[in-house]
């Protein structure tokens, strides 16, 4: 499959998200935060990365608080407790 312009897939609109592939070893999803959304506290079941496509944000994991801007990837490993604060119009793939 093919997806073409994937930032233009999701509008800046509180949070959003959108499945751009899926199969049986990986998923990946866009993420729209709209400046000043946060996405809480949570998990994941596996290992995750996170690849930044627009926007600057705070990435915190286990309490330490990542600043993250275009092009930067990072990876996290399954059930260490993370969330993500928008600081600007934020989009970001998530693969796991």
């Amino acid at each position: 499959m093919t997806t073409h312009n994937i930032p233009e897939l999701l509008p800046y609109s509180g949070i959003k998200t959108k499945k751009i592939e899926a199969n049986e070893h990986f998923r990946v999803v866009l993420i729209s935060l709209q400046q000043g959304q946060r996405l809480d506290e949570h998990t994941s079941p596996t290992d995750a990365f996170i690849y930044v496509l627009e926007g600057n944000a705070n990435f915190n994991l286990e309490g330490v608080a990542h600043f993250l801007s275009p092009g930067d990837g990072f990876s996290f490993k399954a059930h260490a407790e993370h969330s993500v604060n928008a600081l600007t119009d934020f989009k970001m793939l998530l693969f796991r």
